[in-house]
C-alpha cells in the first residue's frame, strides 16, 4: 500500500512538471476560450491533485469543471496501535484515506497586468477567482476493523506483532457527506499561452466524511479531525488551446 501511493505521488510530480514544460514552449496564435489546467495541491489532511477544464466566453468569464484526487496518509496501522496498548477503537485508522470530487466552477480572471514595458501587454501578472461547489465519492467506505475480543486476549508486547493475524469485522460508514462548496482565488504570471499561478482554496469539505461515522458495537472506530474548514495551498499551470 504505502509503495503504491509512493508510486502515485512520483507520477503526479512528473505529470506536473510535463504540463509546466509545455505551457513555457507554447507558441502560435493564443487561443483564450480553451483552458486546462493541472494542480498540485496541500491540505492539513493530505495532499491532492486537481486536472480541469475551463470554457471561457470572453476573456475574464467562463464555467469549467475539475476533478480532484485526494489522499490522507497515516502513520502505524490501527492493529499495531491496539496489539501494543490493548486499547479500543481511537484515532488511528488502518488504511489511507483517498477520495474524488467532481468540482463545477465559476472562472472569474482580471485582465494582465505587465510587469515591463519591454514584455508583451498580454503577458503578466492576473487574478483568478473560482467559487463552486464539489461532489465527492465514495459517501460510504466500508473498512476491515480488528475484532477487539481477539486482541485482548493477546499478550502485551512491542515486538512480533506482525506475527499475529489478527481476525477483523467488515463494517460500513453511515451518513457521508457528498456535497460540499469551494472558493478558489489564484495569483498567476501570464506567459504565451498559459500561466503558471500559487492558489489558495477554502471550503467546507473534509477527506474524512466517508469515515467518519463507522461504528462497532455503538461506538466509532475513529475520532477523525472535525475542522469547520478546509484550507488549502497549491501551484499549478494553466494551458490555453
Amino acid at each position: 500500500m504505502r509503495k503504491e501511493k509512493t508510486t502515485m505521488k512520483k507520477t503526479a510530480v512528473i505529470l506536473f512538471l510535463c504540463a509546466c514544460c509545455l505551457s513555457a514552449t507554447a507558441q502560435g496564435e493564443e487561443n483564450w476560450r480553451n483552458n486546462g489546467h493541472l494542480e498540485l495541491g496541500f491540505s492539513a489532511d493530505g495532499w491532492d491533485l486537481e486536472v480541469g477544464y475551463a470554457r471561457m466566453f470572453t476573456r475574464w468569464m467562463g464555467i469549467g469543471a475539475s476533478v480532484m484526487m485526494d489522499n490522507e496518509e497515516n502513520g502505524k496501522s490501527l492493529i499495531e496501535y491496539m496489539v501494543e496498548s490493548h486499547s479500543d477503537y481511537s484515532d488511528y485508522d488502518d488504511d489511507d484515506i483517498m477520495r474524488v470530487s467532481l468540482i463545477p466552477a465559476l472562472v472569474l480572471r482580471t485582465p494582465t497586468l505587465p510587469l515591463s514595458k519591454k514584455t508583451d501587454r498580454t503577458d503578466g501578472l492576473l487574478l483568478q477567482v473560482e467559487p463552486g461547489a464539489m461532489f465527492s465519492v465514495p459517501v460510504n467506505e466500508s473498512v476491515d476493523v480488528p475484532d477487539m475480543d481477539y486482541i485482548r486476549q493477546i499478550p502485551v508486547q512491542k515486538d512480533g506483532i506482525h506475527a499475529y493475524r489478527v481476525p477483523t469485522i467488515r463494517v460500513k460508514n453511515t451518513g457521508g457527506k457528498w456535497c460540499y462548496w469551494r472558493m478558489k482565488a489564484s495569483l498567476g504570471y501570464k506567459l504565451g499561452a498559459g500561466f503558471f499561478y500559487a492558489a489558495y482554496s477554502m471550503s467546507n469539505y473534509s477527506v474524512y466524511d466517508s469515515r467518519r461515522n463507522i461504528q462497532v458495537n455503538g461506538r466509532r472506530v475513529n475520532d477523525f479531525p472535525n475542522r469547520k474548514l478546509c484550507h488549502n495551498v497549491s501551484i499549478g499551470v494553466n494551458i490555453s488551446f
